[in-house]
């Protein structure tokens, strides 16, 4: 049986075709393109009308220049700031303390927190007793089993 896998396998790689890769296209739009990082203080000021509050605070994000104007672009990042007296820390553009981040509803629900730890639970529970029963099943008569 192995002699015959062997033998087929073997004679596989004498039928297989090569592979072909594909041409590599020279991007002129992505040519030109520059990232790095950024790790600082950040401050924005509002122009206009409703435009929002002043704000400042510490970024840790990516930036990204090119294009045809060669314009710095920076990414929303992790940042740490002020806005309005009180400290907020925003994730990708996201608060995540805060009013906003109270009123966003986001994961599971408390029913389904405790629909979690009831599977988890009963899991366990089953996988423990297989373990017990399996061990009970391969005892002696004669030997003292746990």
């Amino acid at each position: 049986m192995k002699f015959l896998l062997v033998a087929a396998l073997a004679a596989s790689q004498f039928a297989a075709t090569p592979c072909v890769a594909a041409n590599l296209i020279d991007d002129r739009a992505t040519a030109g393109m520059q990232r790095a990082g950024f790790a600082g203080a950040r401050v924005r000021l509002p122009l206009g009308h409703d435009q929002g509050r002043p704000q400042m605070g510490l970024a840790l994000t990516s930036t990204q220049r090119g294009g045809a104007d060669g314009a710095l672009r920076f990414s929303p990042g992790v940042e740490l700031g002020v806005s309005d007296r009180k400290l907020q820390l925003s994730l990708a553009g996201m608060p995540m303390t805060g009013k906003a981040a109270r009123h966003r509803k986001a994961g599971v629900s408390t029913l389904g927190w405790i629909a979690i730890g009831v599977g988890t639970a009963v899991v366990v529970t089953l996988g423990v007793g297989y373990l017990w029963l399996e061990d009970a099943i391969d005892c002696d008569p004669d030997e003292e089993c746990n």
